[in-house]
């Protein structure tokens, strides 16, 4: 089923990128560029499910196919065990080079970032008596990934994109991410 789900994304974004008129998104070196919107995260090691969060980054375009980017991201879980509430929040700031693969209608990229991940676990109890602890660390991380901006106007196009991420914990983290906002070019 999970496998049948997949292709049928892939196949409608497919169609949807091939359907797109050709644009001259500005790809020119020298241009910086903004971007923001949702972004999940999931792992099953603190806590189940996908947690919810923001991301936020700024590039520039080095040459056509280079980018440096920086990105600060952060998501929040909560899961209920019993008589204990368990909240992950993390923190993530990372930067690193961006490769574009430009085309006429949609425009693929690949990145590999690198930084740290701040980690806060908050417990709480409320049975017998109203009780929190929590845990803050800093731990390096490594986020390797891609994904595609459509454009949408002259200086504006949709990215969506997917991460893995390990956090380097004593145990380690490994995470997936999926991605998507808009961009805003500045420049040529």
């Amino acid at each position: 089923m999970r496998l049948r789900v997949g292709i049928i994304a892939v196949v409608a974004c497919a169609t949807v990128f091939l359907v797109l008129p050709a644009s001259g998104w500005a790809q020119e070196p020298g241009t910086l560029e903004v971007a923001g919107g949702y972004s999940f995260l999931g792992d099953t090691e603190l806590v189940d499910g996908f947690g919810v969060g923001w991301f936020a980054e700024g590039g520039w375009r080095t040459a056509r196919w280079l980018s440096l980017v920086g990105e600060v991201s952060r998501h929040r879980r909560t899961q209920d065990v019993g008589f204990i509430d368990i909240e992950a929040t993390l923190q993530t700031l990372l930067a690193g080079p961006r490769i574009w693969l430009p085309g006429p209608r949609f425009t693929p990229f690949v990145h590999v970032l690198a930084g740290v991940t701040r980690l806060d676990i908050v417990a709480r109890t409320y049975f017998p008596i109203d009780s929190t602890g929590n845990n803050r660390t800093n731990h390096g991380t490594l986020q390797v990934g891609g994904g595609a901006e459509v454009p949408l106007a002259d200086r504006l196009a949709l990215r969506v994109g997917g991460d893995y991420r390990r956090v380097f914990t004593p145990n380690g983290l490994d995470e997936s991410r999926f991605s998507t906002g808009a961009v805003y070019r500045f420049g040529h």
